[in-house]
């Protein structure tokens, strides 16, 4: 089962991965889409944050595929984001309750403090530095490693099909 599971997040990343590579053009729009995309995770989107990261990507000027793939990256993560908003919010606002580690992190206390002024307040820091980044490091590094990466996605996904078919039959 956990072999099974292992097999589709490999294929899922590998997938997205080849999907930015394969992006041709000006690279300024490749990494504003996928910073776009990427920021949009640390906001709560109930379910449809890839979506929006795409039409995001694509209203402020972003190539529409990176901002998909940007908001499909960290989907698994929103707990994580969550609680690392909340740290940083709670240095400007401390928040009323206190949450010590990613085990805290249940509908309870999301439904408590998702809404606050220290999660909006850790939210727009975290997605402000997070995009920046992303969008400086995409920006200097994607036309250097594009041809590069694109192979050796492409290589590692034939050999992932390989084990896939033998797991399988």
């Amino acid at each position: 089962m956990w072999r099974s599971c292992l097999f589709k997040f490999e294929r899922f990343v590998l997938y997205n991965a080849i999907r930015l590579t394969r992006i041709r053009g000006a690279s300024e729009r490749v990494a504003r889409g996928f910073a776009l995309g990427l920021v949009v995770n640390f906001f709560p989107t109930f379910g449809f944050g890839v979506l929006v990261s795409g039409f995001l990507a694509r209203v402020l000027g972003g190539n529409f595929i990176a901002g998909l793939v940007g908001g499909a990256t960290l989907t698994f993560a929103w707990p994580l984001l969550f609680l690392l908003n909340i740290w940083t919010g709670g240095v400007l606002f401390p928040p009323k309750m206190r949450l010590e580690g990613l085990s805290e992190v249940t509908d309870k206390t999301m439904n408590a403090l998702v809404w606050g002024r220290t999660f909006t307040v850790g939210a727009i820091l975290n997605s402000v530095a997070c995009g920046a980044i992303v969008y400086l490091l995409l920006r200097l590094l994607y036309e250097k490693t594009r041809p590069g990466a694109l192979a050796y996605f492409r290589r590692h996904a034939r050999d992932h099909q390989r084990r896939f078919r033998r797991h399988r039959g």
